[in-house]
């Protein structure tokens, strides 16, 4: 076959021009194949994880700052990340500039039980509950949650309830007296399910909601609480919801729209449940936070 000067030219000019495009192919592949994992930071507020490297992409969802991610690469503005088992895209300059390794901590849980959770808050499913002093791996801590591994179970717990160092039994000791009230009030409360709910009653054959935890903590754990939930709401330590204990008494507005007014009051079981003397079941009730309890919650106080 016989090739004129323009077209061997024209051929050498081709494959010059490819020659970079196949290196740069040739160095992605390299990235991806890397032995070492590069982890980076989110330094941003509710960062758009997205399916492709723009704004005009789906969202896979929100990675908040702190949460660490495996970097694969930056093309542009944009960083190539790996969350959650999940590959997309996050704008640059909010992530870590100084990629670093992922290291774990070493932790130990400080309270007598702990559940460990399907997710970042207690409305997700208990996993497993793991006791005093069992010690566990953290992966990553945002907002008050801890995404942890113990044994083959990876989920999350408040991060409040892990400590640097093991729990000494003089140390425990106070945690342990207060876990033995709560169970000893919880059972105590169970014994009135089904019993009629009357407005103004305290027990013991019929209650309305503050009646019922009135006595349920007069008479269980000789602790004397005002009469109403209003009241009641303004005795003992203030709670978040997302360290509720069993025993915390959880206090909602019923009356309609939210606005911090308390009109109804139980106490918290454990497993995202409380128990109350319901108006609207009639009765004293097992309860979980469904959307319309979490919807009404405003406050949880402590008195064990």
């Amino acid at each position: 076959m016989n090739f004129t000067s323009k077209e061997i030219i024209t051929t050498a000019a081709i494959t010059a021009a490819l020659v970079p495009a196949a290196s740069v192919l040739m160095q992605d592949t390299q990235i991806a194949h890397a032995d070492s994992v590069e982890y980076r930071v989110i330094t941003g507020d509710s960062v758009n994880f997205r399916k492709g490297p723009s704004t005009s992409y789906e969202s896979l969802g929100k990675l908040n700052k702190g949460y660490k991610v495996e970097y694969i690469s930056t093309t542009n503005s944009w960083a190539k990340v790996k969350y959650n088992g999940k590959t997309g895209y996050v704008y640059a300059q909010y992530i870590s500039q100084t990629g670093t390794q992922l290291n774990t901590t070493v932790k130990y849980v400080n309270c007598s039980s702990l559940n460990v959770r399907s997710g970042a808050g207690t409305s997700y499913s208990v996993l497993t509950s793991i006791s005093l002093n069992t010690q566990v791996e953290v992966l990553s801590t945002s907002n008050g949650w801890s995404k942890i591994k113990v044994g083959s179970t990876t989920g999350y717990v408040s991060s409040k309830y892990l400590s640097d160092t093991k729990t000494s039994s003089s140390s425990s000791s106070t945690n342990s007296n207060a876990s033995t009230s709560a169970s000893k009030l919880v059972t105590y409360a169970k014994s009135f399910l089904g019993k009629p709910y009357v407005w103004g009653a305290q027990g013991p054959s019929s209650f309305d909601c503050s009646g019922f935890t009135y006595y349920v903590f007069k008479n269980s754990a000789n602790i004397t609480l005002p009469r109403t939930s209003k009241d009641q709401s303004t005795y003992g330590t203030t709670v978040s919801k997302s360290n509720l204990r069993v025993g915390d008494l959880v206090f909602f507005d019923t009356d309609g729209a939210n606005d911090g007014n308390v009109s109804h009051v139980g106490i918290y079981i454990g497993s995202n449940q409380f128990i109350h003397a319901s108006s609207s079941k009639g009765k004293v009730v097992i309860s979980d936070f469904t959307t319309y309890y979490n919807n009404a919650f405003v406050r949880a106080k402590r008195v064990l």
